[in-house]
């Protein structure tokens, strides 16, 4: 293939798969990602000349479908610290880096293999890369292919494969298209690759359903969601006063007559160390409040810890009047139940890479300095535990709530680690308003979605700004506030102890995949592992001493 035809291929993929992810801003069908990567993949399996690399075009594939997904990273707003516009535009040129390597890889092995081997070995290859991508301190998954598609029934075998899977599924429908084009160019007729789709599809989504755990809870608790609209740039000058919003916004929902077990308020609500001593008079009137109203209270707030000597890890901080003393502030959430004085707290443990907290900060401490910027929330502590906050009424437990704290609802890992540690809802708190008036909350909350049909839990989303809902167990919006609105509602869940498969076992689907990839390249790199393929596995030119 002529180097204009791959760029031309490469360009239509990145377009028509930014596309179908943004399906919920734009006039566009999600399907469309099942054929997205058609054009790419025709691209690979065509080339000829090994002088000819593929390395430009795959970036600006993904440079194309990293900008239109995520443009909207920089904030974009008049009141954007330099240091967030800034990183937002660094991401949008590193980020398809990383997403091209599988296809790279995908590239490499068209030269050794076969093109039925490439087609086939594409979905492993690229599903393992996307897991992959998401496991360090220095991934940003979010792009994870999957979520295009949560609204489709195929996404209920979540729950078995995890999002993940469903990147499996998008990479066999785009093979498949291939297979049936370059049959029909052959002569062949592409009715049978269309059965074994359709008949692939209808297989996937009955595991799905028949996975799916149907027994709805007897158990209701009510949720109340406070969405106070607060201008970002502005809740770090006067932090108090957030407190005070968000007593009043609730407050006037309660007095309309309505009730709650438990009030739920977005990330850091709170955005300082309130429970300082230093903040001793509000916090004794927010323990006040909470035992007043009889309703627990989950918050997104800022928290600090001064660890005992030894325990403390490298990147924390020293205290000005004790050098010797080491602590670290977190971007946490609390539960504060009715006349109940302990105060369980989880500490976000995924941070926003260069945002919130250098990768690697532990390993790099010296240049933690490096990414702050000027809103007060960079360089947070990261936690160590994943665990629910139980919302109480005496000695009863009425729901395990696991809080997850803003980007770490696009990992999977953290709402599984939280349901198999007992969580029985699930709660994501988030401050997308960086974000108002672009795609980006709206893709948040479909990602929301995607956790709530994985594990089969009812989700609560409390977001500043918005999208705040409530998300039944397989992943529908039932209930949304307006957006850029300040207001609270009330809503019901209903707790879930069933497990799923996928909250089980994982992510045992893309580490197969993995594996697979890692085999398929050592063999590709060993000429004499190579050499004893078959000959329906290899390039015609692969096995040929001469071209080695």
């Amino acid at each position: 293939m002529l180097k204009s035809s791959s760029l031309l291929c490469a360009v239509s993929s990145g377009i028509l798969a930014g596309l179908a992810y943004c399906h919920a801003a734009l006039p566009v069908p999600s399907v469309l990602i099942l054929v997205a990567y058609v054009p790419l993949l025709w691209a690979i399996a065509s080339v000829e000349d090994k002088r000819h690399s593929m390395v430009w075009p795959l970036y600006l594939c993904f440079f194309l479908y990293h900008g239109i997904c995520n443009w909207w990273i920089s904030s974009w707003q008049e009141q954007t610290d330099p240091y967030l516009m800034a990183s937002g535009i660094a991401v949008w040129f590193v980020h398809p880096l990383l997403l091209m390597l599988p296809w790279a890889v995908l590239e490499y092995l068209s030269r050794k293999l076969s093109v039925a081997s490439v087609l086939v070995l594409t979905p492993f290859v690229v599903t393992g890369f996307e897991w992959l991508h998401g496991l360090t301190d220095f991934s940003y998954p979010w792009l994870t292919s999957g979520y295009a598609i949560v609204d489709l029934p195929l996404a209920q075998v979540a729950d078995v494969t995890g999002v993940y899977g469903l990147t499996f599924l998008i990479m066999v429908a785009n093979v498949l298209a291939v297979l049936a084009i370059r049959r029909r160019a052959q002569g062949y007729s592409w009715r049978g690759v269309l059965a074994t789709f359709l008949g692939f599809c209808a297989v996937w989504t009955s595991i799905g359903h028949l996975n799916r755990p149907f027994s709805q809870s007897d158990k209701t608790v009510t949720v109340a969601l406070v969405q106070p609209n607060i201008n970002p740039w502005d809740k770090w000058s006067a932090p108090s006063e957030q407190l005070r919003v968000h007593l009043s916004v609730t407050d006037s929902l309660y007095k309309s007559g309505l009730k709650a077990d438990v009030t739920i308020w977005s990330e850091t609500a709170i955005p300082y160390v309130i429970r300082n001593y230093r903040y001793l008079g509000d916090w004794v009137a927010l323990r006040g409040w909470v035992d007043s109203t009889r309703t627990s209270l989950i918050t997104g707030f800022a928290d600090m810890m001064v660890y005992p000597n030894g325990e403390a890890p490298a990147s924390a901080r020293s205290l000005s009047i004790d050098p010797g003393m080491k602590y670290d502030h977190f971007n946490a959430a609390m539960v504060l139940n009715p006349s109940a004085r302990d105060v369980p707290v989880h500490r976000k443990t995924m941070l926003t890479p260069f945002a919130e907290r250098l990768p690697f900060a532990d390993q790099l401490s010296f240049a933690m300095k490096w990414v702050e910027w000027g809103v007060g929330i960079s360089a947070w502590g990261k936690g160590r535990e994943r665990t629910p906050l139980p919302v109480l009424r005496s000695s009863d437990t009425l729901a395990r709530i696991g809080t997850v704290i803003c980007i770490e609802s696009i990992y999977p890992d953290v709402a599984r680690d939280m349901v198999n540690n007992g969580a029985d809802v699930l709660a994501v708190i988030t401050n997308d308003a960086w974000y108002n008036g672009t795609w980006g909350p709206r893709q948040h909350y479909d990602i929301a979605r995607m956790r709530a049909i994985e594990m089969r839990r009812p989700v609560v989303r409390c977001a500043n700004s918005g999208v705040s809902g409530i998300i039944d167990a397989e992943g529908a919006s039932i209930m949304e506030l307006p957006e850029l609105q300040r207001l609270a509602a009330i809503g019901t869940v209903h707790p879930r102890t069933e497990k799923t498969f996928y909250a089980r076992y994982g992510d045992w689907l893309p580490s197969i995949c993995l594996v697979l990839t890692l085999f398929a390249v050592v063999v590709a790199r060993i000429t004499p592992l190579l050499r004893i393929l078959p000959a329906p596995f290899l390039r015609q030119s692969s096995h040929n001493p001469q071209e080695e």
